[in-house]
């Protein structure tokens, strides 16, 4: 039994958040017709995968409702005219749910349902424009992967006028503060850079907002000082699983076709170019022994990275759906772990922070010391003058980095 489901209404919201995010919510019958609440429209599914729910001290998580597993949860969502609570043991703690925003329901210029180009998720908008991963063209997807987000069904990329059309709409709806622009696999040099490099040139031609963006790694490393050139705030190459066996048995393409060492030399990289704490990189717990996911935080950290930790859940419709689940006790150290290692390195915890479907650094504080970080300075953070501050920050430093890169080619003569 799980420290959380002892005592399920938890003061503590880092722990409800994960083990929400290993066991998920059933659905209590109050909720069964209220598709205004669910995460995509019914017309692509007539379940609901996740809601994202909003836990007493604010923090963010997405609690999966439409798997399997899901339906043995000890946590019942329930629903009381407009107020939702968690209930389990007979005791109930009162959430907020994330409905789904209002330009979910609009279309771009061209026709496309805007659910269908980019997806809110807390602060951000989350979009994938390419088309299918080359991973799962060669059948060396990754095992855990949900298809559904990797634009599997997608034979063309998203114009760039639609992915605009979205953005808009999603700003005009106060749906998100910032863009992230993910895509899988490219066999390219530059792994999907110059593809990459039209969206992100009109996000920030048009708006002005923090964009980060979630590749492969590139094959040189003069395509990550081109990525940060073009306009990217933050950047990340995730590795997932340390292990380099498990990594072959669960990822055939990314260690076959990337390669583990590669990750960590782009990573390394990567956190010479950008701003302290916008490199980050997702490690899955689960999949692989604890010692080798604390040793992949060692790797990561010791490289001026910022690990990030998703809860591996085994999802209806991929390889792993009937691949245990970890339990709370098992993983719960490793998120003290983490917290502390960034903290003693001092890499900056509030620009990747408060994502529904993982735990950040500046969450896994709870698993720590609650108190550990300064409340004020997470605030600036997530105020709007915050926000100005650090897009202002973002821009002075990119131009004198560019500035120094150029001067540099200038003199060698090349």
């Amino acid at each position: 039994m799980s420290a959380v489901s002892q005592d399920p209404m938890s003061a503590n919201p880092g722990i409800l958040k994960l083990d929400l995010a290993i066991r998920g919510a059933a659905l209590d019958d109050s909720l069964q017709s209220r598709e205004d609440l669910f995460r995509v429209p019914p017309a692509r599914s007539a379940v609901a995968r996740s809601l994202d729910l909003i836990l007493p001290g604010n923090v963010l998580v997405s609690a999966p409702v439409g798997e399997a597993f899901t339906q043995d949860s000890p946590y019942k969502l329930i629903a009381e005219n407009d107020r939702f609570y968690l209930q389990s043991n007979g005791e109930r703690a009162e959430v907020r749910i994330v409905a789904p925003p209002g330009y979910y329901a609009m279309k771009t210029r061209s026709g496309i349902p805007m659910w269908r180009v980019g997806r809110s998720y807390g602060p951000y908008l989350a979009i994938n424009p390419a088309k299918r991963c080359g991973f799962s063209q060669t059948g060396s997807e990754c095992q855990f992967c949900d298809s559904s987000t990797q634009g599997s069904d997608r034979d063309e990329p998203i114009p760039v006028d639609d992915v605009i059309d979205t953005v808009r709409a999603a700003f005009a709806d106060g749906a998100i503060d910032f863009v992230y622009l993910h895509m899988g696999y490219v066999d390219s040099d530059d792994a999907g850079v110059q593809s990459i490099e039209p969206y992100v040139r009109a996000i920030k031609r048009n708006f002005d907002t923090l964009v980060a963006v979630q590749l492969q790694p590139p094959r040189e490393n003069r395509w990550i000082d081109y990525i940060y050139a073009i306009g990217v705030d933050a950047i990340s190459y995730s590795v997932q699983i340390h292990d380099a066996a498990i990594l072959e048995t669960l990822c055939s393409g990314r260690s076959q076709q990337v390669g583990r060492d590669r990750y960590y030399e782009a990573l390394r990289h990567a956190a010479t170019i950008f701003p302290n704490g916008t490199v980050w990189s997702d490690l899955i717990i689960g999949l692989e022994p604890v010692e080798s996911t604390l040793a992949g935080i060692d790797a990561l950290v010791e490289m001026g990275v910022l690990p990030v930790l998703s809860v591996f859940r085994p999802l209806d419709d991929t390889q792993l759906r009937d691949h245990p689940m970890p339990s709370s006790e098992d993983v719960a150290p490793v998120f003290a772990y983490m917290f502390e290692r960034v903290r003693q390195a001092g890499i900056n915890m509030n620009w990747v922070r408060d994502l529904s479907f993982a735990v950040t650094p500046f969450e896994a504080r709870f698993f720590s010391d609650p108190n550990a970080l300064d409340g004020g300075l997470g605030s600036l953070y997530r105020s709007k003058i915050g926000n100005l501050a650090v897009r202002n920050l973002s821009r002075l430093r990119r131009r004198l980095r560019v500035r120094k890169v150029n001067d540099s080619y200038g003199s060698s003569g090349l």
